[in-house]
């Protein structure tokens, strides 16, 4: 009976972790993007994550490397330069100058983008639920950007909402070539190449010349580990887990709580101010998130994207 209980609650125990450590990257992107430029931090900390998760997988099976194929690592590629270098790369490059738990409430975005993207891919129409996520979504952006002023500076925010629509583009990318994803070693290598296409871009954007290793914090330390750590292999662990073991719409619900811990964590221990913009935007685009994941089964299918950042 005993370890019935344990197995029942494993899944929830992960989905939890899925819950804080995700909702915690957006306060280790804040704090290690202080000293340390944004586009190598994120190259560098991805290439120890798909390091490490590709060494592990090739001790369990050794024979996955072999099974690629150049479709496979077309596929692989495109889908780490859309998420991870155009999203993350994005996200973390804004959050020098944004707050960690504004930047994830625009990242919450993921989900609206998606519905358009699907909708003119597939050219279909949006569901009435999925409309009420845009409008609210729409409402939740303006509301964080101040309209008619004030409030989160405007350039960032555009540089967010490009990455967040790169991401969802890149999570459809995915989706439809889901055929060439069943060797388990592909997101361990999304993550490697992905970090090499950031480190890329940090080299030619000239942020080798202004990283200066004598100038990095502690603080940033802490924060670029706990990005590697926490942030993507045990929460990379955790989110896979509860994938193949709780319902979807279950797992879905990171979608919508992540903003919320972000925001706690920045209020709490980086002392971001939770102002009348922040409440309304974060409201309103938790709502519309929650609105397109409770649409029907085929909008909520191009709707869950990975959200961590």
């Amino acid at each position: 009976m005993r370890r019935l209980s344990v197995s029942s609650a494993l899944p929830w125990v992960a989905l939890i972790t899925v819950w804080i450590l995700w909702g915690s990257t957006y306060l280790g992107i804040r704090v290690a993007v202080e000293t340390i430029p944004p586009f190598l931090m994120a190259g560098v900390r991805y290439i120890i994550a798909g390091s490490i998760l590709t060494g592990a997988m090739l001790l369990w099976k050794r024979d996955l490397l072999a099974q690629l194929r150049a479709p496979q690592w077309r596929s692989l590629t495109m889908t780490a330069f859309l998420l991870l270098g155009i999203g993350n790369g994005l996200l973390c490059y804004a959050e020098m100058t944004v707050q960690s738990g504004v930047a994830a409430i625009v990242v919450a975005t993921v989900p609206i983008w998606m519905v358009i993207i699907a909708a003119v891919v597939s050219r279909t129409g949006i569901t009435l639920g999925s409309a009420i996520g845009l409008g609210l979504g729409t409402i939740g952006i303006a509301a964080l950007a101040g309209v008619p002023g004030g409030g989160v500076p405007l350039v960032p925010t555009l540089m967010m909402l490009v990455g967040s629509f790169s991401w969802a583009l890149g999570s459809v990318y995915a989706r439809r070539h889901a055929d060439l994803r069943a060797n388990p070693l592909i997101p361990a290598l999304e993550m490697f190449t992905g970090g090499i296409i950031l480190t890329i871009m940090g080299t030619l954007t000239g942020e080798l010349n202004h990283l200066n290793l004598h100038a990095i914090t502690p603080a940033s330390i802490g924060g670029f580990l706990w990005l590697v750590g926490p942030g993507a292999l045990v929460g990379y662990t955790a989110y896979n887990y509860a994938v193949r073991k709780l319902p979807t719409h279950i797992v879905a619900t990171y979608g919508y709580v992540n903003p919320i811990v972000a925001v706690a964590l920045g209020a709490w221990l980086l002392y971001e101010p939770i102002t009348l913009n922040v409440i309304l935007g974060g409201a309103a685009i938790v709502l519309a998130v929650v609105a397109i994941l409770k649409s029907p089964a085929k909008v909520k299918r191009e709707a869950k994207g990975q959200l961590a950042a």
